[in-house]
């Protein structure tokens, strides 16, 4: 795993040093990609004629999908368009997307809607997923009709005009899930026009985007969401002539512009879905930047749509081949592009979130929320620095208050832990015992304890110092987690028995990681006792943890750098 972290780093570096292929020369490593995509994804279609799935996709369990089902479609309907694919005008592809077209269609219930067989069932939203690749799909076959789809696209039109009848009633999860139904409804509707279609998505759009005055979506989701909100919100924009809409995608691009960590990834510690903590690279965002690009004329969006071009394998923009066929507009020479900021210091109040970057090296510093530090270095990173003491069962440090404070950065919380008395007499029920009946708010508090936590971050020169300091009852156990990138080197460490993957640090040391060329230093060390996992402490990060420990009350600093 190392070594090959170790070749992705000297990837980025070597892309970024040589004259990098335009659209057009992207767009033939594509058509190449998604020919070696097929055979494997074919792989997965149901061909036993007495299934009930027959012709549809299954994901890596073996579990009956959708969305996979429609997205074969599509990339057999870009192979079967293209001159240079392998699979130009393929009587077997064609079968194969007949067969796929058909699956889709017995797999949609009688109200329109489908299954996400892993947790979602009758849904709306999931229907919405499949509708952007079968309309692009569909747009496609529109554009090619000197080639011959059988009858494809009539399958497909009635899978979209069923699938309409369900988008223009159907409910929600997520508030992305409001704009992707919306933009598949664009997409039908640029087909098959019909005025409930514009109104379902008025209703919608009448609750106005969830987007922060900084430009963070409401789920923060970096890594996922985010970018499926731009791409929803284009669509829909594009379609239905809301142009307004493309303010709110340029305010999230605009921001998204120091989210970047300095390997090339996307920031995801702020996240509050499933991609928190994930690695993922830039690549999702390609679509709006390049689409804003050519839109706007702007040379900053040219020049991260050329940044994300260099750093991430072709692979990773296989899902671009469909929009290039469809609009080939976008694969025209845009405005000359200009580098991405590596120098910065910004504070994101209303994302709760600073992030600095100096060259090779980012800091993020994060409110309201149990990680509050992560650093980066070239390929070496510490994905989560947190801070918990064993206070009542609900010593998980999370600030309630952020402040900047000159150069400095001060995250604070109080909490306490009371003790409760007996009930007055007057409170007592009579029919049941007072503690099930009665809340615990009504009791008179005694001995309540108070926790007093202050985190100062000053940050420097590719460095930060760290002070933490903690105001509570006596001899309360305290442990700072920092987080590792997993499969890094560490030394000056001491392994935590029974605890994969959990060091302690020698007290007094300086830890050192390294993880290819980069090296974090983190230092000096506190070592008090050897309890890492406190009781009311979020479960250990998923990375290499060491482990600084102290009693309270306390008083430490440390530099990462």
């Amino acid at each position: 795993m190392r070594a090959l972290c170790c070749m992705i780093g000297m990837f980025l570096i070597f892309t970024q040093s040589i004259s990098q292929p335009g659209k057009k020369e992207l767009f033939g490593q594509l058509i190449k990609v998604n020919d070696g995509y097929i055979p494997g994804a074919l792989a997965k279609q149901i061909m036993a004629k007495e299934s009930p799935y027959y012709g549809a996709v299954v994901d890596a369990d073996s579990v009956v999908s959708p969305i996979g089902t429609a997205q074969l479609i599509q990339a057999l309907t870009c192979a079967y368009v293209s001159r240079e694919s392998a699979y130009y005008k393929s009587r077997h592809v064609l079968e194969k997307m007949m067969l796929a077209a058909k699956a889709l269609v017995s797999l949609q219930h009688e109200d329109g809607t489908i299954d996400l067989l892993t947790t979602n069932f009758h849904s709306t939203p999931d229907l919405a997923f499949t509708v952007f690749p079968l309309a692009l799909s569909y747009s496609i076959i529109l554009k090619n009709e000197n080639l011959d789809f059988e009858e494809l696209s009539t399958i497909i039109k009635r899978y979209l005009l069923k699938g309409g009848e369900a988008l223009v009633v159907g409910g929600i999860h997520t508030p992305n899930h409001r704009w992707v139904v919306c933009a598949a409804l664009a997409w039908i509707n640029s087909f098959f026009p019909d005025p409930r279609y514009c109104e379902r998505v008025e209703q919608w759009l009448a609750e106005r985007i969830d987007i922060d005055p900084d430009g963070q979506y409401n789920e923060r989701s970096t890594a996922v969401y985010t970018p499926i909100t731009n791409r929803s919100l284009i669509d829909i924009a594009t379609k239905m002539n809301h142009y307004h809409l493309y303010d709110v995608v340029r305010k999230n691009l605009d921001l998204t512009f120091y989210l970047v960590h300095a390997n090339g990834e996307i920031a995801t510690e702020s996240s509050n879905r499933q991609d928190k903590y994930l690695r993922r690279n830039m690549s999702p965002y390609y679509l709006a930047y390049n689409f804003m690009a050519m839109r706007d004329n702007d040379q900053r969006y040219a020049g991260m749509a050329r940044y994300i071009q260099q750093t991430v394998p072709a692979a990773h923009l296989h899902y671009m081949l469909p929009h290039f066929i469809d609009d080939p507009l976008l694969l025209k020479k845009g405005p000359e592009p200009v580098p991405i900021p590596l120098q910065y210091h910004k504070h994101f109040e209303h994302s709760d979130m600073v992030r600095i970057r100096d060259g090779e090296v980012d800091l993020s510093i994060i409110s309201n929320n149990p990680t509050f530090f992560t650093f980066f270095k070239g390929d070496a990173a510490i994905e989560g620095v947190r801070l918990s003491t064993a206070f009542f069962g609900k010593g998980q440090f999370q600030s309630q208050r952020t402040e900047k404070v000159g150069e400095s950065y001060v995250l604070s919380s109080v909490i306490e832990g009371p003790y409760y008395q007996p009930l007055t007499q007057d409170k007592i029920p009579a029919d049941t015992d007072a503690w099930t009946k009665v809340p615990r708010e009504e009791r008179k508090q005694s001995e309540v304890q108070t926790l007093r936590t202050t985190i100062v971050v000053r940050p420097g020169y590719k460095k930060a110092s760290i002070s933490v300091s903690v105001d509570g009852p006596v001899n309360l156990p305290v442990t700072l987690e920092l987080g590792f990138r997993s499969e890094g080197i560490l030394k000056n460490v001491v392994s935590k028995a029974g605890i994969e993957s959990a060091s302690l640090a020698s007290h007094g040391e300086y830890v050192s990681y390294s993880m290819g060329m980069d090296t974090i230093t983190v230092g000096p060390a506190v070592r008090a006792h050897n309890w890492t996992q406190l009781r009311g402490a979020l479960p250990k990060l998923s990375a290499d943890c060491v482990y600084f420990t102290a009693y309270a009350p306390c008083e430490f600093e440390f530099t990462i750098e």
